[in-house]
């Protein structure tokens, strides 16, 4: 999809009163979530799982691949939906496109839940290591390694080779480039714009050391204040929804149906 100003791709499940957007990370498009679907309550929520530019459903459509347009096209989706208001999931990068709504937009947002997020100003990479990032994700072979090296000490070859294929197929090279400046060195536009919706931050004990959960609740508390909680999950590294789906799903339906 071409149409700059349509909606991202999603795909609709359940059809409960409780509406929520859930959205991909950067390795993977929304389908890191297909271990979790099927415990997934149907009756009280709308799960609208969601696409950023560049990924799955939204693969084909083209941008400038920057948090204010993935901002903006959640808010033109939702409106799409006729959602006035609605939750938000984001996972690794795209938390930072639920704390943003959750800062800036809360006549629309209710409430957020950051999966394993990244600090809010960013990994802080110097700009030799940005590049290199930003070379490998333009390289399918790379990309497919960067998995396995990443996986290798913790989870199995068959996790580690599917994610990889995953990591190829569901993502454009030129999105997954794009979208690594805003992890690894710009952060949120408004790091210290304070939250103005309740939040729930869930870690993976075993996720590289700044996205553990005190090194998420020291990053997060100036912008956070009494609106977040932390839950750290201490058998689980950065896919809460693949490596403890049942846990997970209890974790955000406690919090998104509070």
């Amino acid at each position: 999809m071409n149409d700059t100003d349509g909606p991202l791709g999603h795909t609709i499940v359940g059809g409960g009163p409780r509406r929520v957007v859930v959205l991909n990370d950067w390795l993977c498009d929304t389908s890191t979530w297909d271990a979790a679907e099927p415990y997934l309550d149907r009756e009280r929520f709308t799960w609208a799982f969601t696409d950023l530019r560049g990924y799955g459903r939204s693969r084909a459509r083209t941008g400038a691949f920057t948090l204010g347009e993935a901002v903006a096209d959640v808010l033109r989706t939702t409106a799409a939906l006729g959602w006035p208001r609605f939750s938000v999931v984001g996972h690794s990068m795209s938390a930072y496109v639920a704390v943003s709504l959750g800062q800036h937009h809360s006549d629309r947002v209710e409430r957020i839940v950051l999966l394993t997020p990244p600090p809010p100003r960013g990994f802080g990479v110097d700009e030799g290591s940005l590049a290199a990032m930003t070379a490998a994700a333009r390289d399918d072979g790379k990309r497919a390694e960067m998995i396995r090296a990443r996986a290798a000490e913790r989870l199995s070859p068959g996790w580690a080779a599917l994610k990889s294929r995953r990591f190829v197929d569901t993502s454009a090279p030129e999105a997954a480039a794009a979208y690594v400046a805003l992890f690894a060195r710009d952060g949120l536009a408004t790091p210290d714009a304070p939250l103005r919706v309740p939040a729930l931050a869930i870690t993976g004990e075993e996720d590289a050391p700044p996205m553990r959960r005190d090194a998420t609740k020291a990053s997060y508390a100036a912008i956070g204040g009494g609106h977040l909680e932390v839950v750290g999950l201490a058998e689980s590294g950065h896919y809460p929804m693949q490596e403890m789906p049942p846990r997970t799903v209890a974790l955000v339906e406690r919090f998104l149906g509070a």
